[in-house]
């Protein structure tokens, strides 16, 4: 694997990495059960993020539909703006990951934003294996437009994004709303994202053990997939986007790429989709990146290159 042309700062997670390793500060996720993997996960998250938590004007943990959100509002709005909507999926492997290990990328994201940020806590397997997730955050956009949902938001006016797994359920999102809810989806936002499981692209096979490895997206699979199941699933849309059977008509797209990232071929070959259909996609491919580096920001300035572009890029459309 030639790994001489990582950006330097990313290499610069590699090695902190590669040394905390060494000297049992962190540990192999894949190697310990769920309780400690989400643990761990935690932990080397702080490593790497930002240390400074941007001020908002408010940052509200409620329950919606059953599931736990957290409502962000930028700094430069005010309390009786009623504002378009940023539903926002974190990232994890369907089992990792929560409200608090994103809360930083939703602060960035929503302040000098013209939407609010819905921070979704989406039941993780292998508590509840799939399709439970997508059936929550379908539940969730169907229930935006209805107006006993007590929020300050336009519904006329959605935008899905999410990172890896989350980047998986914000997309399948897209074919589940074109198909069943009809919600105005104005753009999405697909950071890294998983788009086609149990396939071993040529990217996993180059970049394995850079953030991801095969190691631990097997975990993920297991996890969120077991074998019990696997069988009825293995060619679901709705678990794997990438083998949806029509493109057309799906919302505007801001695909964001890390260029040494297992999850590479299948992220490209999903943009290359939407455009074959005619769709209209913006293409970012982050030269040198690693997977994760969306909540790196500590360490990796393309972080909040990249969160940037997202908010001009969304503010665009609103």
């Amino acid at each position: 694997m030639n790994n001489t042309n990582i950006n330097i700062f990313a290499q610069e997670v590699i090695t902190r990495l590669k040394n905390y390793k060494k000297k049992g500060i962190i540990r192999d996720i894949h190697k310990l059960s769920v309780k400690e993997g989400r643990k761990e996960f935690k932990k080397i998250r702080k490593f790497f993020s930002s240390q400074q938590s941007d001020e908002v004007l408010w940052a509200k943990d409620m329950v919606f539909n059953k599931v736990n959100v957290r409502h962000y509002r930028g700094k430069n709005n005010s309390v009786q703006d009623i504002l378009p909507v940023m539903l926002f999926f974190h990232g994890g492997g369907w089992v990792l990951g929560d409200l608090d290990t994103h809360d930083q990328v939703c602060r960035k994201l929503v302040n000098d934003a013209k939407y609010d940020v819905l921070s979704i806590d989406y039941s993780l397997a292998p508590e509840s294996v799939f399709p439970k997730a997508i059936e929550e955050c379908a539940s969730i956009l169907k229930s935006l437009g209805q107006k006993k949902n007590n929020l300050k938001i336009d519904s006329s006016k959605i935008i899905v994004c999410g990172d890896s797994a989350g980047g998986n359920i914000a997309a399948v999102l897209c074919h589940y709303n074109k198909l069943y809810i009809h919600a105005k989806i104005l753009l999405q936002i697909l950071i890294y994202p998983a788009t086609n499981l149990f396939v071993n692209y040529n990217s996993k096979k180059k970049y394995n053990g850079l953030i991801l490895s095969h190691e631990i997206m097997t975990w993920f699979e297991k996890h969120y997939v077991p074998d019990n199941i696997k069988g009825s699933y293995i060619n679901d849309w709705r678990l794997s986007p990438l083998k949806a059977k029509s493109f057309n008509c799906l919302p505007d797209s801001f695909i964001a790429l890390a260029e040494y990232d297992p999850l590479y071929d299948e992220g490209l070959l999903y943009a290359q989709k939407l455009i074959k259909s005619g769709n209209t996609v913006d293409l970012n491919i982050y030269d040198g990146q690693i997977h994760g580096f969306l909540t790196m920001g500590g360490v990796i300035p393309d972080t909040d290159k990249m969160i940037n572009q997202i908010k001009v890029k969304t503010n665009g459309y609103l």
